[in-house]
């Protein structure tokens, strides 16, 4: 009966011991401080019903990136017209939003949002609507802490501050143009340079205005190239197959809103590309109203401009491709 005793009485104080020791883990400061700055912007459940997406800097609120969704392509919305978005861009900033982080609170009274950037149109926003104008997430996204490692965040509706991970800087404070998708043919066109058969290139006309030279045309020879005027020996193929995905992947400038390729004359340059299935491809350059130098291409409606670093990598001379 004493050891049966004795056995409850120390089976008794391990219990309690045990119970003394889970409480102080649960209530622990950092723990507790832990589980509470495990933190997500976005349920990932409404990730598929944002169709709308608006993204402003500091200060320019009235003057957001304006995205919206239509099936499963993302449009940016510039003057009056719908353009192609990066929709693999989209889909990284919804999912960084949808991704739990460590986000403690680090404040509640609206009169810290001043001192800590996070006002309104004092922030950068990024705002998700769903449905018929539906707010999903009004997000703030504030100044760095006094370590520089971290930025105060909040949501527009809520005076808690919370700090985190600056995930978030590299899309509000980015050109507007990075989440347009520029790309003057479609993306799979670049992945086979075996498509391209032949090549005709019309150069622009020179700017001192002397006569234009006779047209570069490269055509596909074996493994090899050939091009007019050129001994087979001395060309260089790897550098014509470089030229070759250069076109495939040409990307505008921008877009010009209020034009399509429908109703724009562009024929200073051409570009024409054979296939071996027997279509063609044509990128058709010329000079835009302001000066600019802008380009229409084959299955595409819109008008893109181009950088002038673009017009030489498109318009060689035949000395490029010598070894």
């Amino acid at each position: 009966m004493v050891y049966k005793k004795k056995l409850i009485l120390l089976s008794g104080l391990v219990g309690l011991l045990a119970l003394v020791y889970l409480l102080t883990l649960f209530f622990d400061p950092e723990r507790v401080n832990t589980r509470n700055a495990a933190f997500l912007w976005l349920d990932a459940k409404l990730q598929d019903r944002v169709d709308g997406i608006e993204i402003a800097k500091a200060g320019e609120w009235s003057n957001p990136v304006k995205l919206i969704r239509r099936g499963n392509d993302w449009y940016a919305l510039i003057g009056e017209g719908e353009f192609p978005a990066k929709a693999a861009r989209v889909e990284d900033l919804l999912r960084t939003l949808t991704l739990r982080g460590a986000y403690p609170v680090r404040g509640s009274a609206a009169s810290s949002h001043e001192r800590l950037g996070l006002t309104e149109n004092n922030a950068a926003r990024i705002l998700l609507k769903g449905g018929a104008g539906l707010s999903l997430l009004d997000l703030l996204i504030g100044g760095r802490d006094a370590a520089g490692q971290e930025i105060y965040l909040r949501k527009n509706d809520q005076n808690e501050v919370r700090s985190g991970e600056d995930k978030f800087s590299a899309y509000v404070g980015s050109a507007e143009t990075s989440w347009y998708n520029l790309r003057l043919f479609d993306p799979q066109l670049s992945t086979d340079t075996a498509l391209v058969q032949r090549l005709t290139v019309l150069a622009l006309p020179p700017e001192d205005g002397g006569e234009r030279g006779e047209p570069l045309v490269i055509t596909r020879n074996g493994s090899g190239w050939s091009i007019e005027g050129l001994d087979d020996e001395s060309i260089d193929s790897q550098r014509v197959d470089t030229y070759v995905r250069g076109i495939l992947d040409a990307e505008g400038e921008n877009f010009v809103p209020g034009l399509t390729a429908a109703s724009t004359s562009l024929s200073d340059g051409r570009i024409v590309l054979e296939l071996g299935n027997g279509t063609s491809l044509t990128i058709n350059v010329g000079t835009l109203p302001e000066g600019k130098k802008g380009a229409t291409a084959s299955g595409s409606s819109y008008v893109y401009i181009l950088a002038d670093w673009t017009i030489t990598r498109l318009f060689r001379d035949r000395s490029y491709f010598s070894k």
